[in-house]
């Protein structure tokens, strides 16, 4: 008994040191080519998206805990439930400020997860004048792009998508470096909460921020899965987007696809971090565009109608057979060094 117990262990054991290894083996492979297709096919409306956007900004600067982001994420929360969307929410304490992420569609197994952070940085310390450094910024670019597309994706995804798809706001992001604060903190949390099995059938979170300023260039950020990075690009070029989503590597970036990343569930950024506004109080809707948010905005429909027709799959088959064989041939080497002791200590006998 006691050396089945010891199999037992070991066996434990093994499964916890094997699960890090997955996400190494996240890598890309080839994927099917995509179909081409119009882009007024299409629902996704940039005027509509940019109206968004505009809501948000008038609620003014939106920091963590304040009445303005309250009132901004109520404001969200009325608009997913105006369309038909679940919400739930989640809600905690963070260095003493209380903070709300919103969840709206299918919670509890999600499929794929749309996300983007709805509040504003604290400071606008990239101002050049130190004067204006302390001051809130309004973020129409960094937060209220993201968000704008988000509620426009939840106005023209069909009924189905609803079973499948979790529209993700998240709080904190943008404070990091201020007061002793982390970046990211809404994203590794919603992360974090999540159980075994429904990492397991997340196939792809998307992460819009910083995507609706009028001189839109998006690279392909440095640490964002290739492959999926690859079928969304291939799909902008599809629809004539070619010229804004270039194939070129852009900047490695702490954001909020990172908590996914580290959880073994493929993730990409669409970002253009060359935004000449960013963290400064200049960050208002006169430097976005409509065009930018439907560009974006279509993409992101399009492969969210192609995973829900057809899914194809963005973890590396690979790297389980690896795990799972590694695992296999350890287990095997334990038992028959276990069969060998009980052997000899019978022969002892």
């Amino acid at each position: 008994m006691q050396r089945w117990n010891s199999l037992v262990s070991l066996l434990i054991i093994t499964a916890l040191v094997a699960s890090p290894i997955i996400p190494i083996f996240e890598t890309s492979y080839s994927l099917i080519p995509h179909p081409v297709v119009r882009s007024d096919s299409l629902e996704f409306n940039g005027t509509r998206a940019f109206a968004y956007l505009e809501a948000q900004c008038a609620f003014g600067p939106r920091p963590p805990g304040s009445d303005n982001l309250t009132r901004c994420g109520n404001y969200v929360i009325s608009t997913l439930e105006t369309l038909g969307w679940p919400v739930e929410q989640q809600n905690w304490t963070h260095m003493g400020t209380p903070l709300r992420n919103i969840i709206a569609g299918a919670a509890d197994l999600p499929r794929i997860v749309l996300l983007a952070h709805y509040d504003t940085r604290p400071r606008a310390d990239n101002e050049p004048d130190p004067i204006n450094q302390s001051q809130h910024i309004l973020g129409a670019n960094d937060g209220g792009s993201g968000t704008a597309a988000l509620l426009e994706l939840a106005a023209v995804l069909p009924d189905t998508a609803k079973n499948s798809v979790v529209l993700l706001f998240v709080d904190a992001e943008d404070s990091g470096g201020i007061n002793g604060w982390e970046w990211i903190v809404g994203s590794t949390y919603y992360v974090n909460s999540l159980i075994v099995n429904q990492v397991a059938m997340i196939e792809a979170a998307i992460l819009l921020d910083m995507m609706g300023d009028a001189d839109l260039q998006l690279k392909r950020e440095g640490s964002s899965t290739p492959n999926l990075v690859d079928n969304l690009w291939e799909t902008a070029a599809n629809l004539g987007y070619d010229n804004l989503f270039q194939n070129i590597p852009g900047y490695t970036l702490v954001d909020d696809h990172r908590p996914f990343l580290q959880a073994g569930i493929p993730a990409v950024d669409i970002i253009d971090f060359d935004y000449p506004y960013w963290h400064t109080l200049e960050d208002t809707p006169d430097k976005c565009s409509p065009d930018s948010l439907e560009a974006v905005g279509r993409v992101v429909e399009q492969f969210v109608q192609e995973q829900l027709d057809s899914p194809l799959t963005f973890r590396n088959p690979l790297g389980w057979w690896i795990v799972i064989g590694s695992a296999s041939l350890v287990c095997l080497v334990v038992i028959v060094v276990l069969y060998i002791r009980f052997r000899r200590s019978k022969h002892t006998m």
